[in-house]
């Protein structure tokens, strides 16, 4: 049996995710600091982990998985922030949560991915690729995982395992929805090369792909998921 863990588990990327890897026949651990990471995984039929990623001694709990074949470090937390407000104390904090938390929990798995020669998926985003003035945290964090995901593929490679990153653009969930007004949506829409909404499953279907047989060959790779604005 395919056993999968996905981090930032009770969002509604994770949740697509987990559905999608449940109705294929695996063993699906959720993983967030959310208390609804419970909720979400009895509705999916998950294992629930509730823990704070940010704290690194909550991450050794993982351990206890045992042999991974695919992880999914999708963690984001960007609340947009003016430039005069992000003090630097608040930056680094960010920088934890949106970066070194899945480094940390990388290598907290390292051996479980090992002994099944298994894949890594880490979620970025497209604003890593062309900057915004008010999230600049998440910015340089996302920015932080292509350089974390190449490396780690030069030095996971020789033992099988593959690592790669979906960046997405504004992806149409409810909770973007809440963010950003119709009329910014609209001007999204529009900058874009294909005029299209990014809807979560484009993301998950990415996701799932970078993480199959059929991406056999493929890793230190980023695949962009944004309609063409930043065409990388």
């Amino acid at each position: 049996m395919t056993t999968v863990a996905i981090t930032g588990g009770a969002g509604e990327i994770g949740r697509a995710l987990a559905r999608r890897y449940v109705a294929d026949g695996a063993e699906v651990h959720l993983v967030d600091v959310a208390e609804t990471v419970h909720d979400a995984a009895d509705e999916i039929g998950a294992t629930a982990w509730r823990l704070d990623l940010s704290d690194h001694a909550q991450i050794g709990a993982l351990a206890q998985v045992g042999g991974l074949d695919i992880l999914v470090n999708g963690v984001g937390y960007w609340p947009p922030t003016p430039f005069d407000e992000l003090e630097p104390a608040e930056f680094a904090r960010y920088l934890d949560i949106n970066l070194t938390s899945s480094y940390a929990v990388t290598w907290m798995l390292r051996d479980a991915l090992r002994a099944r020669r298994g894949a890594v998926v880490t979620l970025s985003s497209a604003i890593a690729l062309k900057g915004h003035g008010g999230m600049i945290h998440y910015a340089a964090a996302k920015a932080g995982v292509l350089g974390m995901t190449k490396s780690l593929a030069l030095a996971l490679g020789p033992d099988g395992v593959r690592v790669n990153a979906v960046a997405p653009g504004l992806v149409s969930t409810a909770r973007n929805r809440g963010v950003w007004s119709t009329e910014q949506q609209a001007a999204f829409r529009v900058a874009r090369a294909m005029p299209v909404d990014i809807e979560i499953e484009d993301v998950v279907d990415a996701a799932v792909f970078l993480a199959s047989p059929a991406a056999r060959a493929i890793t230190g790779q980023t695949l962009v998921v944004d309609g063409g604005t930043v065409l990388h």
